[in-house]
């Protein structure tokens, strides 16, 4: 079974951020404590500096980076990787959970039909899928089965991709998306929070798992719950800095020697629940 030369990557899609993210963005619902909404405004001009710092990464580490302008009726527009998912020369346009977030993929499909890719969409009703859920292994897929992608969006990926085995794995809030669970760290190397959740996945990943991999377990408490949210590809690993997660970075450098390693942070975005995979689309 092929590999789809997993973490071998020319290009890369990113999308640059609207004013509206400020009080627009869906991570803002529901969010509150004792009957009082819970609101962390975004430096917009701080944030945007971390996004420019984020896509200029890419480039100096060889990626062709198309940058998409920002989209005013779609405020959470930047977190691009929910939109689709691409193996190889395939694109699968997602559906995402909120209604309003579904607004961002006819510019996406645009762009990837553009890019020579060959693309199709979820058009099922009743399926909801994000990027965000989707850890490619290059082997195989294992995806969230949570509050933003469901069995019937699932199925859709599993026919889009038929070479490659998918493999549901459940998700409860606070945890929406299972790459702030699990992610590819290396070739065979999945990184994993310490958390009830991480251990929860770790243990359907050793069940379902057609392919042997090595966890890399990672602090998940308050203040480092996004250091298990990085990008690996070319042999360059993305991951927090040292003052967002000094354990993890140590845990990094152990176990990866021999790796290009940069710090990055989306810190204001972070305010949003996101983390650095969700701001680029690579392949």
């Amino acid at each position: 079974m092929s590999s789809a030369n997993f973490g071998t990557y020319t290009r890369a899609i990113v999308r640059q951020i609207p004013d509206s993210i400020r009080h627009h963005s869906e991570a803002f619902e529901d969010r509150e404590f004792c009957g009082l909404p819970i609101y962390s405004p975004i430096d917009l001009e701080k944030a945007r500096q971390e996004h420019e710092l984020y896509t200029q990464t890419l480039r100096d580490l060889g990626l062709d980076v198309t940058v998409v302008p920002a989209d005013e009726s779609t405020p959470d527009c930047p977190f691009v990787e929910d939109t689709c998912v691409v193996v190889g020369n395939k694109a699968l346009l997602t559906r995402p959970q909120g209604a309003p977030r579904r607004k961002e993929i006819d510019t996406i499909e645009k762009v990837l039909t553009n890019l020579g890719l060959e693309v199709q969409r979820i058009r099922n009703k009743h399926a909801t899928l994000e990027g965000g859920d989707v850890v490619f292994t290059g082997h195989e897929f294992f995806v969230g089965e949570s509050i933003c992608s469901n069995p019937e969006g699932h199925k859709i990926l599993a026919e889009t991709f038929p070479e490659y085995p998918v493999h549901a794995i459940p998700l409860d809030p606070p945890k929406f998306h299972l790459k702030g669970v699990v992610c590819m760290a290396a070739p065979g190397v999945i990184a994993i929070g310490e958390s009830k959740w991480g251990k929860r996945a770790w243990k359907k990943i050793q069940k379902h798992a057609k392919f042997t991999y090595e966890p890399l377990w990672l602090p998940d408490k308050v203040f480092e719950d996004h250091t298990c949210d990085v990008i690996y590809f070319n042999g360059n690993l993305i991951h927090c800095k040292e003052q967002e997660g000094a354990e993890s970075v140590k845990r990094f450098a152990d176990r990866f020697p021999d790796l290009n390693r940069v710090e990055l942070t989306i810190g204001e975005l972070e305010k949003v629940d996101a983390g650095l995979t969700c701001c680029s689309v690579l392949f």
